[in-house]
């Protein structure tokens, strides 16, 4: 296993927080709720890595939420995966 630099670490925390936080006022808040955090949770993954500036090196916040809406394509990727075997 690689080893994650701070930011990365704190995009990836932050990511399973916010992923949290959103899932259980959803579970909360209802169906409606729900569909409305699987709405925004797809919106969010799209988040792309550098794609406007290939050149550009993220630094500082930007790694962080770089780190962050990869962390939340791979838990959605699995989450979907999951649902998938599971079936109906």
């Amino acid at each position: 296993m690689s080893t994650m630099t701070p930011h990365e670490l704190e995009g990836r925390l932050n990511a399973h927080r916010e992923l949290l936080i959103e899932m259980l006022a959803a579970m909360i808040g209802g169906e409606v709720t729900i569909t409305s955090f699987l709405r925004r949770l797809r919106d969010d993954a799209t988040f792309k890595d550098n794609e406007e500036d290939p050149g550009l090196n993220p630094e500082g916040a930007f790694a962080i939420e770089n780190s962050a809406a990869r962390e939340v394509r791979a838990i959605l990727e699995a989450a979907r995966a999951r649902a998938e075997a599971d079936g109906p």
